[in-house]
């Protein structure tokens, strides 16, 4: 059965606590029981967050991940691991912008940020968990999340004799936000005892949707196997929480979410221009709308070249499209500081500006401008309905082998397993469970299901590809391994 845990709600005379930065901050890290950290002079525990998730496998395994358009042959598309970058620059800026503010501020509705952190302090925890953000974004992006889901929800008989409604539900609701945190705090480094082992500051800031599947939510920030860590994680930095299995989101997210929000708003928009799907002329006066006056987008204009010179004209007025929305998010957040550090639920920072403010408008039109024209192109499309069926190549034969696995752990003296699955695990590697390597609460179905997912969702676009033809056999007459 799933744990059930006491609502803890923090009061003071009646009205709600606001949270503490002391608390927020916290630079304990997951797993390390000792404290021994090995910090050189002038370099954060933060700082050392960001270089653990840089030099991570799962890191590395972006460059080759789809960001909007899977299998790009053009080279200049962005992959999940130059979003990556791009969103953690941003975040930097962010988390520096707010500290600035927070310093400075006379009329400030809230808690001051204490004295002990710098700038840089802010700017390094958002940085990370910006960085860490896509960690678990499974082969083809969103499609891939979607292809799936739908493999466990059409094959839901298989474990339907192993497993409630809970667990099952938990496996058939793949979320690239909950595969991330697992990723952080159990897979990558020390597996099972730590992951990476950030600070509590980085993972608090990660979580974008602090709840766990349990909630029944399409969006979530926990498998049932991560439920006791990001319980921990919250009540260690004092985060409200609102039910069962379910906070209130740490302040520094919604900076997070803000430069996610930013640059894909305008990313997407030059990745359209790169692969035909829009005009350069079209796709600069959008961008160019995020200024409020005529003459500034004159102005920002008369930087550019001819259209031919495309790239290098994003190149030079991104800079300024950058700062406009960047200080538009701190402005928000500025302006409902009171709210969010009382744990109040607020709108995404950009659409809680006023309703005439030219970069919350930009970004709104940016999204719709994706929905309608990028997100449709034709021979992004054709990939990712061709992607449902190398999952379900993976998915049936990895998780077939994950449950009869199981059944052996269980009891040695059942069965021997088949030859087929035999090679299976090997193929699986230090994904296949085995006694060695056993997470706290031993290998049960759900456990040993949940492996063969982490194998399947870490595998980059062509490793992906590639595997599917091989167990199909269409491998056979000489293709290459990526």
């Amino acid at each position: 059965m799933v744990p059930t845990h006491e609502v803890i709600e923090t009061t003071i005379g009646g009205e709600m606590a606001l949270m503490d930065w002391k608390r927020l901050l916290s630079q304990e890290r997951l797993g390390d029981k000792d404290g021994a950290h090995s910090i050189r002079p002038g370099r954060s525990e933060y700082e050392s967050d960001i270089d653990r998730i840089i030099f991570s496998s799962s890191f590395r395994r972006l460059g080759r991940k789809t960001q909007v358009h899977p299998l790009a042959a053009n080279d200049h598309v962005h992959t999940r691991l130059t979003h990556s970058l791009e969103v953690s620059r941003v975040g930097k800026a962010l988390g520096k912008g707010l500290a600035q503010e927070l310093r400075t501020a006379s009329d400030l509705d809230g808690p001051p940020l204490p004295h002990e952190f710098s700038p840089d302090d802010l700017g390094s925890v958002v940085e990370a968990a910006s960085l860490a953000h896509d960690l678990g974004n499974p082969p083809f992006g969103h499609a891939g999340e979607e292809a799936i889901i739908h493999w466990f929800v059409e094959n839901e008989e298989v474990f339907s004799d192993h497993l409630d409604s809970h667990f099952q539900y938990d496996l058939r609701s793949f979320e690239g936000n909950a595969q991330g945190f697992r990723i952080a705090t159990q897979l990558e480094n020390h597996v099972f005892r730590g992951g990476l082992r950030l600070t509590l500051a980085t993972l608090g800031a990660y979580q974008k949707y602090p709840w766990t599947s349990i909630k029944k939510e399409k969006k979530f920030g926990s498998y049932i196997s991560e439920e006791s860590i990001i319980s921990s994680i919250f009540d260690t930095l004092g985060i409200i929480r609102r039910g069962d299995m379910e906070w209130c989101r740490r302040p520094l997210a919604h900076l997070v979410e803000a430069a996610d929000d930013l640059c894909y708003s305008v990313i997407d928009i030059e990745d359209a221009v790169e692969l035909g799907i829009m005009e350069f002329e079209e796709a600069l006066d959008t961008i160019l709308s995020v200024f409020d006056t005529l003459d500034e987008r004159e102005w920002i204009k008369s930087k550019c070249g001819p259209d031919s010179m495309y790239r290098m004209n994003f190149a030079r007025v991104r800079g300024y499209i950058f700062d406009t929305l960047t200080s538009g998010a701190v402005e928000s957040f500025i302006s409902h500081y009171e709210r969010i550090m009382q744990g109040d639920e607020i709108p995404p920072l950009f659409d809680c500006l006023p309703s005439g403010d030219s970069r919350r408008s930009f970004v709104h039109r940016a999204k719709t401008l994706a929905s309608d024209r990028i997100f449709s192109d034709k021979k992004k499309i054709e990939i990712e309905i061709g992607c449902y069926s190398i999952f379900d190549v993976l998915l049936t034969t990895l998780c077939n082998a994950a449950i009869e696995q199981s059944e052996v752990l269980a009891d040695s003296s059942k069965r021997e397993l088949a030859w087929k699955t035999k090679r299976v695990l090997s193929l699986l590697g230090e994904h296949a469970p085995n006694p060695r390597n056993a997470p706290p609460e031993g290998w049960s179905v759900y456990q040993c299901v949940r492996r063969a997912i982490d194998f399947v969702g870490g595998m980059t676009d062509n490793y992906a590809t590639y595997v599917a033809r091989q167990m199909q056999g269409a491998g056979l007459s000489g293709v290459q391994r990526p």
